[in-house]
């Protein structure tokens, strides 16, 4: 594993579908979502946590909260990367990050902040990391810590309600 904390970011491509727009002509919302969520299931398996290991142990993964912020808009036939990262991290949850670029000019598309908890299947609870997988996050952790916060995490959705619009 690399000791440049940009380098260890996970990286997730794919290519924005026909089916995939809105009738407004670019991405719909739903397919954020899928896309931050295919990065997220890549991530969560390059760490000992993937599908076969769930049929295998029961260990898995739930998002329990999620905040998309959307920065432009991308269309039919766009290649995306989608570049996951740990802001935080305890023994039974991770504090995901995830921005999306269009990847033939870099531009910042959508960002994803999810609260990810490790759950037993078998018992239908949150319980921590078993310590293989504990050990790699803790590692990534530590390098994408050195890196600056990014600035749409943490945000939240608010209007003030007491300023008359217009």
């Amino acid at each position: 594993m690399t000791n440049n904390p940009e380098e260890s970011l996970h990286r997730h491509y794919t290519r924005v579908e026909p089916e995939w727009l809105d009738y407004n002509g670019h991405m719909n919302v739903a397919y954020y979502t899928l896309a931050f969520d295919r990065a997220g299931e890549q991530f969560v398996a390059s760490v000992g946590l993937s599908e076969a290991q769930t049929n295998e142990t029961g260990d898995s993964w739930m998002v329990a909260e999620a905040h998309t912020t959307y920065q432009n808009e991308a269309s039919c036939g766009d290649e995306l990367e989608i570049r996951t990262r740990i802001l935080a991290l305890d023994d039974k949850r991770i504090h995901l990050f995830q921005a999306m670029y269009r990847r033939a000019d870099a531009t910042l598309l959508a960002t994803s902040e999810q609260l990810i908890l490790h759950v037993n299947l078998k018992q239908r609870s949150v319980q921590p990391f078993a310590p293989q997988v504990m050990q790699k996050l803790q590692l990534l952790w530590g390098l994408h810590n050195r890196l600056e916060a990014p600035p749409e995490a943490g945000r939240a959705i608010s209007i003030d309600s007491r300023r008359p619009s217009g």
